[in-house]
């Protein structure tokens, strides 16, 4: 072997050893157990959580609960007379209320049960 080929390797030798000596000393000062957690630092731990949660209930939850309540009242709320959206896209006068059916004429001689929960909407409401 070449004397300079073997200066090289070990350098690099040396060098590789203290560059691990050097990681292994700070892997194992990370390692180290930590002392007793105050309730400041399970605080500080668990808030990414909570401010996920947090956001996802006011851009998801929320608003979902607040459609559906909108749409329940607007079923209640059903008369004679009403024009109306069904979910399978039909669109009709209100002519008869039952308890969970609704009749609704969409043409001259054509009249169609649905229930109560297939109606979705009227057609004058703005779509959010």
């Amino acid at each position: 072997m070449n004397p300079m080929t073997r200066r090289r390797t070990v350098s690099v030798t040396l060098f590789a050893a203290t560059l691990l000596g050097t990681a292994s000393s700070a892997w194992a000062q990370t390692a180290a157990p930590a002392g007793p957690a105050g309730p400041m630092v399970m605080i500080a731990q668990f808030a990414p959580f909570l401010l996920v949660f947090a956001i996802m209930y006011f851009l998801m939850i929320r608003p979902q609960q607040q459609r559906q309540a909108e749409l329940t009242k607007l079923q209640a709320s059903l008369a004679k007379g009403d024009r109306v959206l069904t979910q399978a896209g039909i669109y009709g006068t209100v002519v008869g209320v039952d308890e969970d059916k609704v009749v609704l004429r969409v043409d001259e001689n054509v009249k169609l049960e649905f229930q109560r929960s297939t109606i979705v909407g009227k057609p004058g409401d703005a779509k959010k």
